[in-house]
């Protein structure tokens, strides 16, 4: 299973919420490295879903409705995402292969994990290992690529950024 861009930069979204309480996403988009208007469209979703509240004006923005503990990974990827599977025929219920399938029961025993430690996950556990904000102007912290014969010792202190491959 991969999460998406878009769970990607969702998470990274409300992650930077909880650095910044009330935000405009320009500025959100800008910190994080995510296009602008791909951040307009992911807290769009993320208002739709109740996770986000929108403000409108000369002192608008966006702001966490749910506070960091009490919201989890699972929702924030399922509010962009829809329900995570880790196959089709686990949410289809319709599966074409003669019943009972082995490979379907495995698969359900896994999805029920995969979702239980999603839900295990709060927002606020994960703002916890986020460095403080430097005097950088709130710059997103880059990733330093790790020397020859493996990481070097401040790659366990930055958050991992995404694939930028695509």
């Amino acid at each position: 299973m991969r999460l998406s861009r878009h769970s990607q930069y969702a998470l990274r979204t409300v992650l930077d919420l909880c650095r910044h309480p009330r935000a405009r996403s320009a500025d959100v988009a800008r910190r994080q490295g995510i296009p602008p208007a791909y951040a307009a469209k992911i807290v769009q979703a993320l208002a739709r879903r109740g996770i986000v509240r929108t403000f409108r004006g000369s002192r608008g923005g966006v702001a966490l409705a749910i506070p960091p503990q009490a919201l989890t990974l699972a929702d924030v990827v399922q509010a962009v995402e829809g329900p995570v599977a880790i196959n089709q025929c686990i949410l289809w219920g319709d599966c074409p292969c003669p019943q009972p399938c082995p490979v379907r029961r495995a698969l359900a025993r896994l999805q029920s994990v995969v979702e239980r430690e999603m839900a295990a996950v709060t927002v606020a556990s994960l703002a916890a290992g986020i460095p403080p904000a430097s005097g950088d102007g709130g710059a997103a912290p880059r990733r330093r690529a790790p020397a020859r014969g493996g990481a070097s010792a401040t790659d366990a202190q930055l958050p991992v950024q995404p694939d930028q491959r695509r």
